[in-house]
């Protein structure tokens, strides 16, 4: 079994596979952009805050009293009616669908009532477990697959969520409540790599000063997920702005799953002369004449030595009316077409409605 582990203490999440391939830990000594979780939690994601949050290493833990039990780094937040953070899983690229629980291991008070987990600043739960085990360390699981489901954004992978200490309301203050960690356990014990899915060749030949663009993916059978694809050149391939910059190059395309397993593709690409001629736009009408009313369907086509290119229309004033159908006079549409060097070339047709 593998586990993805988010360590709460200084919030460093502990990315940790127990089989192969650890991933990169997030340590006391990165940077505090680099540490997902909210200082003061987004409303957007929990309803918690804290008047207080202190975070210790096992030396520091043990010198400010905090209960023993815990590993490596814990936290500490300190609140009146609720306590607790966001979340945030985001950047992990961990499908949810690959996640079997959450487990989340806390300490908290007598006066604690609930240990919640909500994704909408708590207009509804995720998560509400009873807090039955005050004064000691408690193991809480997340497992149920619908739930977890839920914390999952718009592209299916492990997201932002509320996590946090709700207290009775027994006008008790300085309610204090540990976190020591919260791990992510994966359903399966996956050594497989992504596959890249590329149908170009693999020697590629462009021209200078443009972006470089070329139709690959990866795709994870096993987490029936998608991931990026990176680009990693052998050498300085492109300028200041972007565009490709003259020679030859080998690049290697790499995507990687959430479990860290990596796929590569080798590909050469020889970078020519910029391109300095413009597209040509297939029109030799210089004139049309049409009924006032219609729908005028337009379809124009360039050719360009290097790219596809597409030709954009542009109606002058009050040619069209709200319904795009072409208004009684003379107008004038305008043809363009640009390569991705920037090459421009356009012309005017005169329309007339009667």
């Amino acid at each position: 079994m593998r586990s993805i582990r988010f360590t709460s203490a200084l919030i460093c999440i502990l990315l940790v596979f127990t089989l192969l391939c650890p991933l990169p830990v997030i340590s006391a000594g990165d940077e505090k952009g680099e540490i997902p979780y909210a200082d003061k939690p987004d409303t957007a994601s929990s309803p918690y805050r804290y008047k207080r949050m202190d975070v210790y290493s096992s030396y520091e833990a043990a010198k400010a009293g905090v209960p023993e039990g815990y590993g490596g780094y814990v936290m500490k937040l300190t609140g009146d009616s609720s306590s607790g953070i966001t979340v945030d899983f985001s950047n992990r690229n961990i499908p949810v669908t690959s996640v079997k629980a959450l487990h989340f291991r806390v300490y908290y008070g007598k006066h604690t009532k609930e240990v919640r987990v909500t994704t909408d600043a708590g207009v509804s739960w995720v998560l509400r477990y009873n807090a039955v085990k005050p004064d000691q360390w408690d193991e809480i699981v997340l497992s149920d697959a619908n739930e977890i489901k839920k914390l999952s954004g718009k592209n299916g992978r492990l997201g932002v969520f509320g996590f946090g200490f709700r207290n009775l309301d027994d006008g008790s203050v300085n309610n204090v409540a540990y976190i020591d960690e919260i791990s992510v356990e994966l359903t399966v014990n996956d050594d497989i790599p992504p596959v890249i899915i590329y149908d170009g060749p693999e020697r590629i030949e462009t021209t200078a000063s443009k972006p470089f663009v070329i139709d690959a993916v990866s795709w994870d059978e096993e987490e029936n997920a998608e991931f990026p694809v990176e680009y990693i050149w052998d050498k300085e391939a492109t300028d200041g702005e972007g565009g490709l910059i003259k020679g030859e190059y080998k690049l290697t395309l790499r995507a990687a799953d959430s479990r860290g397993n990596t796929a590569e593709k080798a590909l050469t690409v020889i970078v020519g002369e910029k391109d300095t001629e413009a597209p040509v736009i297939n029109c030799r009408l210089k004139s049309i004449r049409t009924v006032a009313g219609a729908y005028v369907r337009l379809k124009f086509e360039a050719r360009d030595d290097h790219d596809k290119t597409e030709v954009v229309q542009s109606w002058s004033d009050n040619a069209l009316d709200r319904q795009g159908r072409i208004t009684e006079g003379t107008h004038t549409l305008t043809l363009t077409s640009s390569d991705l060097t920037g090459n421009t070339a356009s012309m005017t047709v005169t329309v007339t409605a009667n």
